[in-house]
């Protein structure tokens, strides 16, 4: 998926290609008798989005980038246990009939990085580490005779399967002036954009030494 957006400098951007989904986030009741209890949702967007916050350098060829990769996902609902809602309505002297509800308590799970980074103009910064994984336990067994004590066993099977995704977000930063031109064309950049740039080994510094470890 190619996504493009339009951010001024030290402005966020936001890119997302999620889907919204109705969650159920609480409920609520009327006052009068025979009170009915609603549920009521939230408008929750599942997947993944992107938050970008750029900056020129004085340069004018490198671009600084915040880069907020965030991925959600619906887990499920939990099992609420005690938590429950309890409405009971009345007029004058009648007291209506109290209702108990349970409210469904969704679940989700979100992975978030936060990295900032200087590219070139026209370079492209590669986002890796929204890993996920899915497990599916699947339990079969024979009716009734799975069911027996001891050899009940020999009668039921389980088994597991388990999925991974790797999410990785590819992000081009652009210098563009305010007709939409780029200011930078491949012919004036201070580098080749068909080759690779040297990559320089880094070598860790050597221990410091001590008048005492001399000795």
């Amino acid at each position: 998926m190619n996504l493009k957006t339009l951010a001024l400098i030290s402005s966020a951007a936001y890119l997302g290609a999620s889907a919204v989904h109705a969650q159920v986030v609480g409920a609520t009741a009327n006052n009068a008798i025979g009170t009915t209890i609603v549920p009521f949702t939230q408008q929750i967007p599942l997947g993944p989005t992107l938050d970008v916050i750029p900056y020129v350098d004085a340069n004018g060829y490198t671009v600084q980038m915040t880069l907020i990769p965030t991925l959600t996902e619906f887990i499920g609902y939990d099992d609420p246990g005690q938590f429950a809602i309890v409405a009971q309505g009345g007029a004058g002297g009648t007291v209506g009939t109290s209702l108990t509800a349970v409210l469904p308590l969704p679940r989700l799970r979100v992975r978030q990085v936060t990295t900032s980074s200087i590219v070139w103009d026209g370079q492209t910064v590669v986002l890796g580490g929204l890993i996920s994984e899915n497990v599916t336990k699947t339990k079969d067994k024979v009716p009734v005779l799975g069911d027996l004590p001891l050899v009940g066993r020999l009668f039921r099977s389980e088994s597991s399967t388990s999925s991974k995704k790797n999410l990785v977000i590819f992000v081009t930063p652009t210098i563009i002036d305010p007709a939409g031109n780029r200011v930078h064309t491949e012919d004036n950049l201070p580098y080749d954009p068909n080759t690779i740039p040297p990559q320089i080994p880094f070598a860790p510094p050597p221990p410091a030494t001590t008048p005492e470890a001399q000795k």
